[in-house]
């Protein structure tokens, strides 16, 4: 389609006009993009923080249908039993423990026994089972980075978070002490544990974690000394322990679950719970959600906030420009041509806002990604732009082009009280 000269001349003069303009206004332009750009930084980075909390909180634990503990609040034992946030209830006993494991309705059981730690960092005893049966992600396996699994009461493996902050190696002494979190209450170090593997990192609170073995647990609680010359356990202790804080089971068929469930809810040895992780997953989505809400009122107040100050500052520079608007008008520039000046300064405005704060946010991303996984067990986003944040984005320069017509219809009324003819 051929473009007449004189139509294209009139979209070069209109481009030079905005961009002299932005010139002149240099430090209330600055502002104005950085406020822009400090709201993009907000809207986007909490939702991307939020997405990827739920990703990684919904992928710690795959393919378990069911955990068991002593009777508590559901949510208590999903927080404790997966994600380590929480300090444990009273355990059970380890007859009820076999009995799971003797279910037919039961394909795989992972005991945990929690209450210790290493140096802030929590300790899970368990078995060979955890290895071979825990999953996360999609059906991800647990996979070790080097070494081997424990096969003594007195080894420990090591997630690789614990290993990466505290400088870990294989064959290296670590003495645990009583207590899940806080300062430690009671030190073992009359049974020290040899570091013999490290874990692949997860992305989880697996690798937050030291795990020993259910026999390990046993022995420094009772004080006991070791024994050397132990075989592999292959999911059995020589020294049972009392008691465990957690079961995880996996069913030979999903349909049982629910029946299963009410079935231990109803167990006359003792009162347990068993939950399924996947629905109070969902009731935590649902906890969350004021607290969510109320950070994306926050961050749509500040963009609120940054396009009323464009608006602002646009219609404080009108005075100052009543003579550009007065020469575009003598050239023959109606009504569109004022339109496209002042709202393409504020979509201007407004582009460049977002590619600020989206730069801010990437290299923000990339520079505290290696903490937040150390740290948190959090992967942070390598993307600058998802598919699924275009919405916003348009919605974003949408208002920031909106944002600009009241200050070009005043600009327009006063090129009219100027005594100029318009020109349509």
């Amino acid at each position: 389609m051929w473009i007449s000269p004189t139509w294209q001349g009139r979209q070069t003069m209109l481009a030079k006009v905005m961009l002299a303009s932005l010139k002149t206004r240099r430090t209330s332009a600055l502002l104005i993009v950085a406020a822009i750009g400090l709201s993009v930084l907000m809207i986007i980075g909490i939702d991307r923080v939020r997405h990827q909390v739920r990703a990684n909180f919904s992928s710690t634990i795959s393919g378990t249908d069911l955990i068991v503990s002593a009777r508590g609040g559901p949510m208590n034992i999903l927080l404790y039993s997966v994600f380590r946030l929480s300090d444990p209830t009273a355990g059970i006993s380890w007859k009820t423990v076999e009995h799971l494991a003797d279910h037919p309705d039961v394909k795989w059981w992972i005991p945990i026994a929690l209450g210790d730690s290493h140096r802030g960092y929590p300790v899970v005893a368990t078995n060979d089972s955890y290895l071979a049966h825990y999953r996360y992600g999609r059906d991800q396996r647990l996979v070790l980075q080097s070494g081997a699994w424990f096969a003594r009461a007195d080894q420990a493996v090591l997630g690789s978070a614990v290993a990466a902050r505290l400088g870990y190696q294989q064959g290296e002494h670590i003495v645990l002490a009583h207590g899940a979190s806080g300062p430690a209450i009671v030190e073992h170090d009359n049974h020290p544990f040899t570091v013999v593997g490290i874990l692949a990192p997860t992305g989880t609170p697996v690798d937050q974690s030291v795990h020993i073995s259910l026999e390990g647990m046993a022995v420094i609680h009772r004080g006991g000394a070791y024994r050397s010359g132990l075989p592999p356990m292959l999911g059995q202790a020589r020294d049972k322990p009392d008691s465990v804080n957690a079961v995880m089971l996996g069913l030979k068929r999903r349909m049982a679950v629910l029946s299963l469930q009410r079935e231990l809810s109803r167990y006359e040895r003792e009162p347990l719970t068993a939950i399924i992780p996947g629905v109070q997953l969902q009731r935590l989505w649902r906890i969350t959600a004021a607290g969510e809400n109320a950070l994306r009122a926050t961050s749509l107040a500040v963009l609120v906030v940054a396009l009323l100050v464009l608006v602002s500052t646009v219609l404080a520079a009108l005075e100052g420009r009543r003579h550009e608007i007065a020469v575009l008008r003598a050239t023959g520039a109606g009504r569109l041509a004022v339109y496209t000046v002042i709202v393409g300064e504020s979509l201007c405005f407004t582009v460049l806002g977002c590619l600020l704060g989206l730069g801010v946010l990437f290299l923000a991303q990339w520079g505290l990604a290696p903490m937040a996984l150390a740290e948190w067990s959090l992967r942070l986003p390598e993307h600058f732009l998802a598919w699924r944040e275009l919405p916003a984005i348009g919605a974003i320069l949408l208002a920031g082009s909106l944002a600009g017509l009241i200050p070009a219809e005043k600009a327009f009324r006063n090129s009219l009280a100027d005594g100029l003819t318009p020109r349509n």
